[in-house]
């Protein structure tokens, strides 16, 4: 009996949720940067989670690579919580207004989106750092009536945050990243411009770009803009009857909709790491995946349903299965970046090249670093180009253990929200 309380107390306080906030964030556009694009598309976006106390400042979070505003409401919800006075911003890239998400409005979002045609993008060739980053200037500008802004990027989004820093520190009160680093993946020029050999293939370089060899967004190992698509509609319909039937083609077996959806980024079968989240555990016959052998990346596959049919055990793991799929799609905006120009990528990995004038340069506030400890920066030492940044800048890096690299936005407990919420209270 002692045992079986025991048991059920760490259950609980493993399924614990911190408070959150329940309000509907507001979703605002701002003027960005002009380009041939036009007006219409020349905007960037923001999720508005409000302070919840006499206005301190705004925290302006920014996605990672392929990644969506959505990224932070789980993080955001709380942070306006624990962090009294600080309004949180969830940046939505101006590539966020380019996709098509009428298919959320439909009754059947997945069969939309089956049909999905891509449309003509010829200037998304042009949206590079430059522009990426007057946009963000934008951003802040308009944060900056309300108080002291600090930035905060996960991933590439932290590399991003770290440029701006070099470009327009001075309009900021504080720097966080979130499992990523200034220099995660360095280019030589000649990289730059004429392509590179990668792990998994060919990396184009900017000559076949401007050329129109390679498309302007992101489409590369199985990451494209109609698998985006799809994902969303996927999460948006089993948020919606997360034990309903999953439609045909979701899954090779009968499956809830929580399980076929869950299945793809889960940690235990997602191939990619750096895009798995820690989320319970399929109720399915599995077996190893013998490309995640191949790849260095032992994970599983589900064979089949060991009933009817396959169902997902919330087994209170980092993320909550429920809060994480209604967070990943909504009509609004989702959880990845659909087109997610390569400019950007290229001009961030080289961005010596491509804004020479990014120089080092000591800021006036310290830089805090939260890495993932089954992320993609689990030591201490994997921030070390944040203090060839940023000379002389006090830098605290903590590394939160058990979580995955998606895990430190979307944790029930908040694992992260404790640590911001500490630096903010800092903040002049």
């Amino acid at each position: 009996m002692r045992k079986w309380f025991a048991w059920m107390l760490l259950l609980g306080l493993a399924l614990a949720q911190e408070a959150r906030w329940a309000g509907q964030p507001e979703y605002r556009a701002f003027v960005g940067a002009a380009t041939a694009a036009g007006a219409a598309f020349d905007q960037s976006y923001a999720l508005i989670y409000p302070a919840q106390d006499t206005p301190r400042g705004t925290v302006v979070f920014v996605p990672g690579f392929l990644g969506g505003g959505t990224n932070f409401d789980a993080l955001a919800r709380r942070l306006v919580l624990a962090a009294p006075g600080w309004a949180a911003w969830a940046w939505d890239r101006r590539a966020n207004g380019l996709e098509d998400r009428q298919g959320f409005r439909t009754p059947d979002p997945w069969a939309y989106y089956q049909n999905y045609r891509l449309p003509e993008l010829p200037f998304l060739k042009d949206w590079g750092l430059r522009i990426h980053l007057e946009d963000l200037e934008r951003v802040v500008d308009e944060a900056r009536q309300q108080g002291p802004v600090v930035l905060a990027g996960h991933s590439l989004g932290a590399s991003l945050a770290a440029l701006f820093a070099l470009h327009r520190g001075d309009k900021l009160s504080g720097l966080i990243l979130l499992d990523g680093a200034p220099r995660l993946i360095p280019i030589t020029r000649e990289q730059y411009y004429s392509g590179t050999q990668g792990s998994f293939g060919r990396l184009a370089g900017l000559n076949e770009l401007l050329e129109n060899k390679v498309p302007p967004y992101i489409n590369a190992f199985g990451l494209n803009p109609v698998g985006f698509a799809q994902a969303e509609a996927q999460a948006f319909m089993a948020a919606q009857a997360p034990q309903a039937d999953a439609p045909p083609g979701w899954s090779r077996f009968p499956s809830s909709r929580l399980a076929a959806a869950l299945a793809r980024i889960d940690d235990h079968y997602a191939l990619s790491p750096i895009f798995a989240v820690s989320l319970g555990r399929s109720s399915g016959r599995e077996g190893f995946n013998l490309l995640g052998l191949l790849l260095g990346n032992p994970v599983y596959t589900i064979r089949g349903p060991r009933g009817k049919r396959v169902e997902w055990r919330d087994t209170g793991e980092a993320t909550d299965p429920l809060e994480f799929i209604a967070l990943y799609a909504n009509p609004t905006t989702g959880f990845s970046e659909w087109f997610f120009p390569y400019r950007l990528s290229l001009d961030i990995a080289g961005y010596q090249v491509a804004m020479p004038e990014l120089r080092p340069r000591p800021l006036p506030y310290p830089v805090l670093a939260l890495g993932a400890g089954r992320g993609l920066l689990p030591q201490e030492a994997d921030f070390a180009s944040t203090r060839e940044f940023f000379p002389q800048t006090p830098t605290e890096v903590r590394i939160l253990p058990g979580l995955t690299h998606l895990d430190l936005l979307t944790s029930r407990t908040g694992a992260a929200v404790g640590p911001i919420a500490a630096y903010l209270r800092r903040i002049r």
